[in-house]
């Protein structure tokens, strides 16, 4: 109970991770920072409530960015206020602190998962690491040659990324495509604004302040201030990464992928999602250039252990990582209803940043589904006493002929396509099959599974005496349906 009962002293002593680099000069700051772009954006969508966003690492250039931001929108009334510790990751736009303060928009500086949020709108600065590009192309392509390469990118070096792909054709590179993110140097607006539900408090001539829905030309064709679209289409923006083959005929598999930036959570996704001919990366702190394919494999081997242990679990715990990103409710729905269907029990948890020992409270919890961002939800287990696996992983845990193939899906738009795309194949619902024991490649014996929420018992209530009696078909057998799985852990 060592999580519950914690002082708190743990969080103030907590060791900032900042940046040993000297601090910038309010040159630099205007450069790297976007200062001149972001006030733009600010003072046109008539922003008065802003809210500054910045990971741990730049917290050094917190207060001179403010100040920068300050004196660049001196000509409009506006309050600016930093947001430094988030609730979940600090990849995630934290609208939850925002709205406390009933933030208008949100700045996000710094690394992100470039996940769209849902409530607020978020204008994404990504920064600019130094980047050696004589160098990069030099090393670089050494190991690509002959081959189609895809430039992709931590966020901090996307201002370079056209003139990686433009230097690498020139070096003999024939086939040199570069990822674009749709949200840089744009303002994304959800499409239920913040400032709808307080109503406008603009001041422009209509009567608007030019940001909510009131302003019928908020779209404009520089794409400076884009909308999401309908539920299933994102408008002018879309989540994440995208690119765009030489020829419509080539795939991910025809290309070698080709990541700037050092190891992070970012090339973690990245590598566990696309399957490419093969992954580099070249570091520009360090200059090193390695391929990352080793580490997939091991990282898949750990993966696909968990998957099996998901698959025994019969109490499964449904953790919410993230309250920001756009379809997290409908991917927390659709667990619930597989887990049900599968005649198992959940619980639903909400604990801000995840940690062992806050999840070690809950021992009856045999397995553990994260919905969180792409970035956060690939967990290292090894770090928990209980698996911790991503929705799709659950998804496939939960079906009889669903074969684990070492793909991923970490996009929460993806996965409840595959997921509405009809019921997955196997997944136990038939009375008679579900009572058939199945073979755990964890112990390697035949496990039989406990049984809860029965489909045909339309006003079964879980907590009761611990367990009901039902008529499981026509001969009469009798089958018990678990109520409550803390009672019977006790």
């Amino acid at each position: 109970m060592a999580a519950l009962d914690n002082d708190g002293s743990s969080a103030i002593q907590r060791e900032i991770v900042g940046s040993d680099r000297p601090t910038l000069s309010s040159s630099q700051i205007n450069t790297v920072y976007q200062i001149p772009q972001t006030a733009q954006v600010l003072r046109s969508g008539g922003y008065k409530q802003i809210a500054l966003q910045f990971p741990d690492e730049l917290l050094i250039d917190s207060t001179q960015v403010s100040q920068a931001l300050q004196t660049e929108l001196s000509d409009i009334s506006c309050k600016l206020f930093i947001l430094a510790d988030t609730s979940f990751g600090s990849c995630c736009v934290d609208e939850v602190a925002a709205e406390h303060y009933s933030a208008d928009i949100v700045v996000h500086y710094g690394r992100t998962c470039l996940s769209l949020t849902s409530r607020v709108p978020v204008f994404y600065v990504f920064g600019q690491d130094p980047v050696d590009l004589d160098d990069l192309v030099n090393k670089c392509k050494e190991v690509v040659v002959g081959e189609r390469v895809l430039v992709m990118y931590d966020v901090m070096y996307e201002y370079c990324a056209q003139d990686v792909g433009q230097r690498l054709r020139e070096a003999g590179v024939d086939d040199a495509v570069v990822s674009t993110i749709a949200v840089s140097g744009r303002l994304y607006r959800p499409k239920t604004d913040s400032r709808e539900k307080r109503g406008c408090g603009g001041e422009n001539k209509s009567g608007c302040c030019g940001g909510c829905s009131n302003n019928k030309d908020s779209n404009t064709e520089d794409g400076t201030n884009a909308r999401a679209g309908s539920e299933n289409d994102e408008g002018l923006i879309s989540a994440g990464r995208s690119w765009a083959p030489s020829d419509q005929a080539l795939a991910i598999g025809d290309y070698v992928i080709l990541y700037i930036g050092g190891e992070s959570l970012t090339l973690t996704n990245i590598m566990a999602t696309q399957r490419s001919k093969a992954i580099f990366s070249y570091d520009p702190r360090h200059l090193l250039v390695r391929e990352e394919t080793p580490k997939v494999n091991r990282h898949l081997s750990r993966r696909y252990f968990a998957v099996q242990k998901a698959r025994d679990a019969d109490v499964i715990g449904i953790v919410v990582g993230t309250l920001a990103a756009t379809r997290y409710l409908r991917v927390v729905e659709k667990l619930k209803q597989m887990v049900r269907e599968a005649h198992k029990k959940f619980y639903l948890f909400v604990v801000g940043k995840l940690s062992m020992n806050k999840l070690a409270n809950f021992a009856e919890i045999e397995a553990f589904v994260l919905v969180a961002c792409p970035e956060n939800s690939l967990v290292d287990s090894k770090e928990f006493d209980r698996p911790v696996v991503t929705p799709y992983e659950m998804m496939v845990a939960l079906s009889r002929s669903r074969e684990w193939s070492g793909d991923y899906i970490t996009d929460f738009r993806e996965f409840l396509d595959v997921a509405d795309s009809g019921k997955p194949e196997g997944l136990l619902q038939d009375e008679e099959d579900s009572d058939v024991p199945h073979f755990s490649l964890v112990t390697g014996t035949l496990k039989q599974r406990k049984k809860y929420n029965a489909p045909s018992t339309k006003d079964m209530q879980a907590g009761g005496s611990g367990g009901d009696l039902i008529l499981r078909n026509e001969k009469t057998e009798v089958a018990k349906y678990l109520g409550s799985a803390a009672a019977e852990h006790l």
